[in-house]
C-alpha cells in the first residue's frame, strides 16, 4: 500500500473519529478500502500456491502488515505469517485467523485475473480470506490507540491438505506469546446472499479422516479372464459394499460421508489390471462413529477382496477433527455482526457442515467461532466451493473485513454478551 492510499485512509478514519464517541462505524471505512481489497484478492488469486509453498502469498502479506506498523513475524510453520497490533495496554489478547493455500485444480472462470499457475486455482475463496484480514488489519491499525489490548493476525498455510497447517503453527507458539484468550475466523459461502452471516453453535463441520486402498489380484490377457483375479472388477466391488456402510451399518440420523476420490489402475485396454489403488474421505460428526468406521472399511474390504481371490492393504489416516464452536463466542460475533450488516442479515447455520476445517486445532486451545460469509453473486451462476468456476461477490469483502474488525473490538473491550447490538 502506497503513501497515498495511507494518507487517504487516515484522513476517513480521523474524520469519523472526530465526529463519532467511541469505536468509529468499521463498514464505511471499509467500504473506502473497497478498491484496495480487491487488488489484493485479485492478485493473490492470479497468483495461487500449493500448502507449504505460499512464498509469494507470504510476502505480500508481511509487506502489507509491516506498511501497516504491525510487529511481523514470518516462516512460522514454513510460510506462515503473524501480525500483532499492539493497542494502548497490553490487555487481552484476541486473534484473527486466515488461510493462504489454493487447490490443484486448473481454472476455468475466464475471468481477467484467473490463475497464472497452471493447475493451482484459488477455488475456496482463501485468497479472499487473506484479503479481508489484511482489510482487518488496516481499520485496527487506525484505531490501535483505543484498543485495550492486542489483536493477532494468523495468516496460515496449507489447509486445503491434511495434517494441515494449524498443528503446526500451534505448535510454533502461534496461541502464545502473548497467549490469546480468544480466536475467530471467517469461510465464504457461494450459497448464501453477498454480506449476510452464518452462524451456528457447537459443532459447525465435520470431522475428515482419509483412507487409502490396494487391491491386489493377478493380472493377465483381457481375452482370458478366467486365468486371473481381475482387480478392477473387485475394486468395482469394493467400492459398492463400501457404500452399505452409510446406509445399512449407521444410524440413519447419524450423518456419514464415505467418497472415493481417486482410483488408478490398468496400462492397456487388453490387459486386466493385478492391481488397483484407490484413495478417498470419510466425514463424521459423532465421535463414536468416528472411531467405528475404519473396522467396518476394513471388514468389509477384507471379506469382498477375499471373495475374489485377492488381496488388499488398507490404511486409515485420521485428519481433522470436528470444528466445535463456543456458545459465548458465537454470541460475541452475532452482535459484533448485527452492528455491522444489521441483525436480519445474520442467519443460524442450522446443520453442521460434511466439510473440514483445521480450525478445529484452534478451538480445542482456546475458545472461539467460525462463521460463514455469503458471496453469491446476484447474477449467478454461483458454482460450489472446489468448482473449477468458482467465484465470488468482491463487494462482500469490505463486509468481512469489517466484520473481523468489530469482533476483534468487542472482544478485547469485553463487549457483545451482555449487552444489546445496535
Amino acid at each position: 500500500m502506497n503513501e497515498t492510499k495511507l494518507d487517504l485512509l487516515n484522513y476517513y478514519v480521523l474524520e469519523r473519529i472526530r465526529n463519532m464517541s467511541g469505536f468509529p462505524q468499521f463498514l464505511g471505512m471499509a467500504r473506502e478500502l473497497l478498491p484496495e481489497l480487491v487488488r489484493l484478492r485479485r492478485q493473490i488469486h492470479q497468483n495461487p500456491e500449493l500448502g507449504f509453498e505460499e512464498h509469494r502469498t507470504a510476502r505480500l502479506v508481511a509487506e502489507t502488515l509491516r506498511e501497516l506498523n504491525i510487529e511481523v513475524t514470518e516462516g512460522i510453520a514454513k510460510t506462515g505469517v503473524v501480525g500483532l497490533l499492539k493497542g494502548q495496554e497490553d490487555g487481552r489478547v484476541v486473534a484473527l485467523r486466515a488461510d493462504m493455500d489454493a487447490l490443484p485444480l486448473e481454472e476455468k472462470t475466464g475471468l481477467p485475473f484467473a490463475s497464472r499457475n497452471q493447475g493451482v486455482m484459488h477455488a475456496c475463496g482463501h485468497d479472499a480470506h487473506t484479503a479481508m484480514l489484511l482489510g482487518a488489519a488496516m481499520l485496527l491499525s487506525q484505531v490501535r490507540d483505543r484498543l485495550p489490548g492486542r489483536v493477532k493476525f494468523i495468516f496460515q498455510p496449507c489447509e486445503e491438505s491434511p495434517p494441515g497447517g494449524a498443528q503446526g503453527m500451534i505448535q510454533e507458539g502461534v496461541l502464545d506469546k502473548p497467549k490469546v484468550g480468544g480466536i475467530f475466523g471467517l469461510h465464504v459461502n457461494p450459497l448464501m446472499p453477498a454480506g449476510t452471516i452464518g452462524l451456528k453453535e457447537g459443532t459447525v463441520m465435520a470431522a475428515a479422516d482419509m483412507f487409502k486402498l490396494v487391491i491386489k489380484g493377478k493380472g493377465g490377457h483381457g481375452a482370458t479372464p478366467h486365468h486371473t483375479v481381475d482387480s478392477i472388477v473387485v475394486a468395482a466391488h469394493v467400492i459398492q459394499a463400501l457404500q452399505t456402510i452409510p446406509s445399512r451399518y449407521v444410524d440413519p440420523v447419524k450423518p456419514v460421508v464415505l467418497s472415493i476420490g481417486t482410483i488408478h489402475g490398468g496400462t492397456k485396454s487388453n490387459i486386466i489390471a493385478g492391481e488397483v489403488k484407490l484413495s478417498g474421505t470419510v466425514r463424521t460428526l459423532d465421535p463414536s462413529l468416528r472411531e467405528r468406521i475404519p473396522e467396518l472399511m476394513e471388514k468389509m474390504i477384507k471379506g469382498v477382496s477375499s471373495a475374489f481371490g485377492a488381496e488388499c492393504s488398507f490404511e486409515y489416516e485420521r485428519g481433522f477433527p470436528p470444528v466445535v464452536n463456543h456458545s459465548q463466542m458465537v454470541e460475541l460475533v452475532r452482535r459484533a455482526a448485527a452492528k455491522i450488516v444489521g441483525s436480519k442479515r445474520c442467519f443460524p447455520i442450522k446443520q453442521p457442515s460434511m466439510g473440514g476445517e483445521d480450525f478445529a486445532y484452534y478451538v480445542q486451545r482456546v475458545p472461539g467461532a467460525f462463521f460463514h460469509l455469503g458471496v453469491a453473486k446476484k447474477e449467478g451462476p454461483n458454482y460450489p466451493w472446489h468448482h473449477p468456476q468458482f467465484d465470488i461477490a468482491e463487494e462482500a469483502l469490505p463486509v468481512g473485513a469489517a466484520i473481523l474488525a468489530q469482533i476483534a473490538v468487542d472482544f478485547l473491550r469485553r463487549q457483545g454478551l451482555n449487552e444489546e447490538s445496535n
